[in-house]
């Protein structure tokens, strides 16, 4: 088992569904399949063929799996790796392909998507009403998928708004947001304000703010490293300028004093002594 697992899934993801609980559902089985495939293949046949073990269908147990159908192999082996029991296993790989058609049909109108990361027991914290409510949650992955991989990064709250509704950018959300089957609207100032506020409360980033309008954030960093890391990269430019201005400088009058040593030396040589013509005596007569 995975130790702090994550589910990784596109930020579109968010646009799908009906219903929260019926995202939610989904976005475990897209990355627990998903996770799965990509670690089942890696798996030499004699690590599979172990793992498969008694896991088959048979006449003892009927409620085994197909060890020929790689997705339902790989359902099993990323819920055995990330630490999720799925009940059902064909009613997941149903939830699987569903929201792999609604991603692959929205890469195909918009291209690549922006990916969240995220810890697994926020997502289950968050379906089964465990302290993260949804609204939370969705703001969490939009912040996350804006910030990346980067230790810090400036993002809007305008960014955030859209990137909670599964939209990477304002553009693509205009269209997309009245086919919405769940008719999800954009969070207001007040509630996209107080749901950072609360997250930022619990440490689930740190934040700061410049000029009280420019705002960083970061996953990696705490309060006070990331402080540090914004005066550093807000003074940098203007102090690689001085910099460079005091070395020029110094360059500068180190070439003065080169010359003006170069000029004293040459008048302190010993003055050429002029070569007299000489002049033969006339021939006396």
């Amino acid at each position: 088992m995975v130790d702090d697992p994550y589910f990784q899934f596109p930020l579109c993801a968010l646009a799908f569904g009906a219903t929260e609980y019926e995202r939610l559902n989904a976005i475990i089985d897209y990355s627990t399949i998903k996770a799965g495939i990509r670690m089942f293949q890696k798996l030499p046949p004699e690590r599979r063929r172990e793992f498969l073990h008694g896991k088959t269908v048979s006449r003892r147990n009927r409620n085994g799996i197909n060890p020929n159908n790689l997705c339902e192999c790989a359902a099993l082996y990323g819920a055995h790796k990330i630490g999720v029991i799925l009940y059902d296993i064909a009613a997941g790989i149903k939830r699987y392909e569903a929201m792999c058609l609604h991603i692959g049909d929205f890469i195909s109108r918009h291209g690549s998507d922006a990916l969240v990361r995220i810890k697994k027991g926020w997502l289950f914290d968050t379906r089964d009403n465990r302290g993260l409510r949804y609204r939370e949650f969705a703001v969490l992955c939009g912040l996350y998928s804006a910030i990346g991989d980067k230790k810090l990064a400036q993002v809007t709250r305008q960014r955030i708004r859209h990137c909670a509704l599964g939209y990477r950018t304002a553009a693509i959300m205009q269209p997309e947001l009245p086919k919405r089957e769940d008719e999800a609207q954009p969070l207001t100032e007040r509630q996209l304000r107080d749901t950072i506020s609360r997250l930022h409360r619990n440490k689930f980033f740190a934040r700061c703010t410049v000029a009280r309008r420019i705002t960083y954030y970061s996953i990696r960093l705490d309060n006070e490293a990331l402080r540090k890391k914004v005066l550093e990269r807000r003074t940098y430019v203007g102090f690689f300028h001085a910099s460079q201005t005091a070395e020029d400088q110094v360059l500068t009058d180190a070439i003065k004093r080169k010359r003006q040593e170069v000029a004293r030396a040459g008048q302190q040589k010993s003055p050429v002594t002029p070569r007299l013509k000489f002049t033969p005596p006339e021939d006396s007569r």
